[in-house]
């Protein structure tokens, strides 16, 4: 029974029941989007502890990644001459139009190149290449938060190929280096972000003839796809960021090294996209990870608007209500998987991206672990955009 509000007569002000923190952190305010409680931790001291606590950030993440919407996620794009932008999933799958923004990320100014190496849990690991080595840093576009990652005592060559993503069991963050020399296996190390520090992990199984993409996370393992150096073949790798161990997840027997396959994640799934005779590009789904017999030829997309050509190596994919998000070649557009439609959303200012991935806006910061006492950079709540 809702309980009225009460009027004092002396002052003749308005009195309202107060709620108790429980219902306001646990029932309220981790349901609420990421600015919104970025401004509210300046409220008083106890917010701003309640709302950095570890177990109020983790249950914000689980709500935002169990909720079936599109508003707490975006897509990141890398453009040339060191740019980053990115503009919000929702507006492209429901809006006619939508807006992408130039994001202030670390190092910007240093005008280097940056790779996108891979985003988990609202973190975004970026990549700077140098010429003698590469500059690694984790970052929370959402908070504005960034670590620049250790330097690794065997170096970290321009050559090197990376995975990166979070362990459950362990509940830490990793990032895999795959060191390609002469000849083409690759020595590994491995960061771990608690630790704040590397290690030499186990040995890549196999030589490669070059250096792969970056690696996709499906159930707690980074996969990369690798053509040998052997022999004209296309293989799997994964490592398991558990075991800290790697192995090799079979792939269907219909797909050939010629058909420039490349690994991308639909939907938590594992897939391959494949291209088809410059024609159109495949996409098999694996849909239970690990199992060869769970393959599946999910669809045959045709190549856009005339569109005869393109490097799948670049190419992005989303999945959501049954349609397919995909940027080929300069191409933009989401494909109905149903009705074998396609439907080109217009974001002002995305063209020509070299690189896409997607993040969800969320609370964790990379500085997480960081012991106590030590210093660490952040920008104040009042310059986060409103």
């Amino acid at each position: 029974m809702a309980v009225a509000p009460q009027i004092s007569s002396k002052k003749n002000c308005l009195f309202l029941p107060s709620l108790p923190d429980e219902i306001i952190f646990e029932s309220i305010l981790t349901r609420l989007p990421v600015k919104s409680l970025v401004r509210f931790r300046c409220v008083c001291k106890s917010w701003r502890s309640s709302i950095s606590d570890p177990r109020f950030i983790q249950n914000h993440l689980s709500l935002v990644k169990a909720h079936d919407g599109l508003d707490n996620w975006r897509v990141i794009l890398q453009y040339p001459r060191q740019i980053l932008k990115s503009c919000s999933l929702s507006n492209i799958f429901h809006e006619p139009y939508g807006y992408s923004v130039d994001l202030d990320f670390p190092r910007k100014k240093a005008r280097l190149d940056v790779e996108i190496v891979g985003s988990c849990n609202g973190l975004v690991c970026l990549c700077f290449r140098e010429r003698t080595e590469n500059l690694l840093i984790v970052w929370n576009p959402s908070i504005r938060e960034s670590k620049v990652i250790s330097a690794c005592v065997a170096g970290s060559p321009p050559l090197s190929a990376y995975g990166f993503g979070y362990c459950g069991i362990c509940d830490d963050y990793k990032l895999v280096q795959l060191a390609i020399g002469r000849p083409l296996k690759p020595r590994t190390n491995l960061y771990s972000l608690r630790a704040d520090s590397w290690k030499n992990t186990d040995e890549f199984p196999l030589e490669i003839n070059s250096v792969p993409c970056s690696a996709k996370v499906v159930d707690g393992a980074l996969n990369w796809g690798v053509h040998l150096n052997s022999e004209n073949s296309w293989v799997i790798v994964c490592y398991d960021l558990a075991e800290e161990r790697f192995g090799t997840v079979s792939r269907p027997d219909d797909i050939s090294p010629m058909t420039n396959p490349t690994l991308r994640v639909l939907g938590g799934c594992l897939c391959i996209l494949c291209a088809r005779l410059n024609v159109s590009v495949d996409v098999w789904m694996m849909k239970e990870y690990g199992v060869k017999e769970s393959w599946t030829k999910l669809v045959s997309v045709k190549y856009p608007l005339g569109l005869k050509s393109c490097q799948l190596s670049k190419a992005f994919c989303f999945m959501k209500y049954n349609g397919i998000l995909m940027y080929l070649g300069k191409t933009l557009f989401l494909f109905n998987m149903d009705e074998k439609t396609y439907n080109y959303p217009v974001i002002f200012g995305v063209n020509d991206c070299h690189e896409a991935d997607i993040y969800v806006e969320s609370l964790v910061s990379p500085n997480a672990y960081k012991p106590t006492g030590s210093k660490t950079f952040t920008i104040e709540e009042q310059d986060i955009e409103m």
